[in-house]
């Protein structure tokens, strides 16, 4: 009777406690600051964590900051003249420390900077794409941890294309702290190999990809392209295409575009 009772009073789309406080522990920011970054009253979150119940509004808003910290930190910028510069300052250094945790979104935010900002989702993944490709080929390990989910919209890194389409692409002012100089290196030669071509180009040359490599599915019955099959698969391309170093990767979509090109006319 009372186990009945508990299930019936449990919401799980409800924010905890727990997780209002694990908010304030993770972005290093206190109650009235947060419900002022909110916009809403200054004794929201006090109320809340006193014991309040958040109405599904604000639930779900707090929600989508725990579990997005490029939500939160959009928020944060946009904002920060409701914080004292100490408080912004503190919660920045914060949500920056997390997203960066991953080099994924070090190198994603990376490009996103040397572009200014003129890039679109879409691109940031082709670049990522290639970047993890690539550098398995050259130095068999790989260069993020995240696995490749393919689906039909070219998303190999579901999670930070959704992020970037919901809060928009912006610069992050992240430093050079977060990447090793090699790394940077790396990418800015990816850069020079594959920004000259377009979206459609690139979306050509990833079908073609694609059809070549075996995919495995994940737990969820995700698409994967594992890291061992792209290893193999862009082993061989370096030596089709004579690539000795990073800076010799544009040979590839150089040569690779006009063949493709020529098999659909054929």
């Amino acid at each position: 009777m009372d186990s009945n009772k508990l299930t019936m009073n449990h919401d799980d789309s409800i924010i905890t406690k727990d997780e209002i406080r694990l908010i304030l522990e993770q972005y290093r920011i206190g109650k009235k600051p947060l419900a002022k970054l909110l916009g809403w009253g200054e004794t929201t979150i006090i109320r809340y964590m006193e014991g309040d119940t958040p109405t599904s509004e604000y639930s779900s808003k707090l929600k989508t900051i725990l579990e997005d910290p490029e939500y939160y930190y959009d928020l944060l910028c946009k904002r920060k003249h409701c914080l004292t510069s100490v408080a912004y300052k503190k919660s920045r250094n914060a949500v920056l420390s997390k997203i960066m945790a991953s080099k994924l979104y070090g190198v994603a935010y990376y490009i996103v900077n040397k572009t200014k900002a003129d890039i679109c989702p879409a691109y940031v993944q082709y670049l990522l794409y290639y970047s993890q490709a690539f550098y398995l080929a050259f130095y068999d390990r790989e260069f993020f941890q995240e696995e490749c989910v393919m689906n039909q919209t070219h998303t190999p890194y579901k999670k930070l294309y959704e992020s970037m389409k919901r809060c928009g692409v912006n610069e992050i002012n992240i430093g050079d702290d977060f990447l090793l100089p090699e790394d940077r290196f790396f990418v800015d030669d990816i850069m020079d190999a594959f920004f000259w071509y377009g979206p459609k180009t690139l979306t050509s040359m990833m079908d073609h990809e694609i059809s070549e490599i075996n995919l495995v599915r994940d737990r969820y019955n995700n698409q994967v392209l594992s890291k061992d099959s792209l290893k193999a698969y862009f082993k061989e391309i370096l030596h089709e295409y004579d690539i000795k170093n990073p800076k010799e990767v544009g040979k590839y979509p150089d040569r690779r575009i006009l063949e493709i090109r020529n098999i659909e006319l054929s």
